[in-house]
């Protein structure tokens, strides 16, 4: 990815595409209409049914704000594919999504297709990774805005943010920071963007690279062979409501560990 100049900048009327959900996706899209930068299409991810959940619907939002959208087709269809290139954008915004982007879509836009990810990259690549930080006891994760190629998670770095694991954080805690600083770095980007200055970028250091595929940590249960430390970080990297908790076997049993405000009152 070559670096933006201001004389590709310092224009308004974007054309740009904007796909992905969560609630840094629709924040962060909430900041692209702020920013006077009104996306042509909108693709929403395929759990997204425009209806608020544990984050707001980016889809719902899209709608209200007169956007035309794509719900419930997989960017790799035949058909979102084709009104990707019919657009012709200059920028694709990839933020909260969760599908991979096909070559031929990566391929479209004049200047890239931007991405925003919960890690510091090339650590972390892949899925869930505040939550394999904290199953890792790491000290800190953070925040990178890149530039997307057809790796995973391995094009060129714009931007990055520490955030500082927390003891009293858990996976849903530590990914509401990822949300509100991956928004103010996004917002930044958008300041720079809109106001033609250079956006530079560099590449990634392979050989740093680590890489978590989708899955949580030794499938969500707890291995009392493990340390008392590790399994107080499991845990912790697993409490992210409203997902089901952390569990362990008694026999054939499955148990749960929650937290005990869900019981106030029960022996009353």
């Amino acid at each position: 990815m070559q670096n933006i100049s201001k004389q590709q900048m310092n224009k308004r009327n974007y054309k740009c595409i904007y796909i992905g959900g969560k609630q840094i996706g629709v924040d962060c899209l909430k900041q692209l209409l702020k920013y006077g930068i009104k996306p042509q299409l909108v693709i929403a991810n395929i759990d997204d049914k425009g209806k608020d959940t544990w984050y707001d619907s980016t889809l719902k939002f899209a709608r209200k704000n007169n956007l035309e959208t794509i719900s419930g087709k997989k960017v790799k269809d035949t058909i979102v594919i084709k009104a990707i290139k019919s657009i012709k954008s200059e920028i694709i915004f990839c933020i909260g999504g969760t599908q991979l982007i096909p070559q031929e879509v990566l391929e479209v836009p004049t200047l890239g297709c931007l991405n925003i990810h919960p890690a510091l990259l090339p650590k972390y690549r892949g899925r869930y990774s505040t939550v394999h930080a904290m199953f890792n006891r790491e000290k800190y994760t953070g925040v990178t805005i890149h530039w997307m190629d057809v790796g995973i998670d391995s094009g060129p770095i714009i931007v990055q943010k520490k955030i500082t694991i927390e003891n009293s954080d858990t996976a849903k805690s530590l990914y509401d920071k990822f949300t509100k600083i991956g928004v103010e770095l996004f917002t930044k980007f958008l300041q720079d963007f809109t106001k033609g200055k250079k956006i530079i970028s560099r590449s990634q250091d392979n050989s740093k690279a680590t890489y978590y595929p989708q899955g949580l940590p030794n499938g969500g249960e707890i291995d009392w062979n493990w340390s008392g430390k590790q399994i107080y970080s499991f845990i912790k990297s697993m409490t992210f409501e409203p997902f089901p908790p952390v569990s362990f076997k008694i026999g054939n049993k499955k148990m749960v560990i929650v937290d005990e405000k869900y019981f106030k009152g029960f022996n009353k």
